[in-house]
């Protein structure tokens, strides 16, 4: 009988799961290692305390000019771009729309996001939406994320 079974189909199983093993312990015992699987709406957001809507109701009438703003908490993050997109939970996260504002530079005077710019949209279906604000650094290395609900009647 032949060798060639052996190293065509069993000798590669075997080095796959030799190196995905190994592979693992050493993701697994890096330090820096960040698990987050278990991503949460706004109400259980551990950035919570970091970035925060303001101004955004839980529910508005059909065609109602829907208003907010962003205020970020985070001291470390002084500039950078901010991203507002709604989607349409009842279509299956259904992207309704989405704003970016780039160069925002707010910590020197406090400002609220976007900066000198109202952020309004209106939406003339009813149904359940959620919005999700996301603000990264110049770098793009950080991010800050915010999610909330809310109902268009």
């Amino acid at each position: 009988m032949s060798k060639s079974p052996f190293l065509v189909y069993v000798l590669p199983v075997i080095l796959s799961i030799s190196l995905g093993t190994l592979v693992m312990a050493e993701a697994l015992n890096d330090p820096k290692r960040e698990l987050n699987m278990w991503q949460s709406d706004g109400s259980t957001n551990s950035l919570a305390q970091e970035i925060r809507i303001i101004g955004l109701e839980n529910t508005y009438s059909a065609n109602e000019s829907i208003k907010f703003s962003v205020k970020v908490f985070d001291n470390s993050f002084d500039c950078g771009d901010l991203y507002i997109t709604i989607y349409k939970t009842d279509l299956g996260n259904q992207v309704i729309t989405q704003s970016g504002y780039l160069k925002q530079c707010f910590a020197l005077n406090q400002k609220n996001l976007p900066v000198d710019e109202d952020y309004s949209v209106s939406l003339s279906e009813s149904g359940s939406y959620k919005t999700i604000i996301e603000f990264y650094d110049e770098t793009y290395k950080e991010t800050l994320s915010y999610t909330q609900s809310f109902i268009v009647r």
